[in-house]
């Protein structure tokens, strides 16, 4: 499973967010995933599983059937509460 973590320029809030997906994959019991973190410009081209981004970006995403919202990157309770939620809803999990 390929995990993209998004944020404005691809550096801080993305890798925190990519650090707190990867922990909450794990406590789910999912540890066959590959988890990036880049920024919202430079998602063209590229085709994700998931994409996992905070709330500021959800403008960004306004079509995409595959991006988790999470309200706060640095919280792993709660992306992993998103992610469960995703993943249940695709069957997935």
């Amino acid at each position: 499973m390929k995990i993209v973590c998004v944020c404005g320029l691809g550096m801080g809030s993305s890798l925190i967010l990519k650090m707190s997906v990867e922990s909450a994959m794990q406590q789910l019991g999912i540890k066959e995933c590959d988890v990036e973190h880049i920024a919202a410009g430079t998602m063209e081209g590229l085709k994700p599983d998931i994409i996992v981004t905070a709330e500021d970006f959800r403008d960004e995403f306004p079509d995409s059937e595959n991006v988790v919202f999470v309200q706060n990157v640095v919280k792993v309770d709660g992306v992993k509460a998103a992610l469960k939620e995703y993943l249940e809803a695709k069957g997935l999990l």
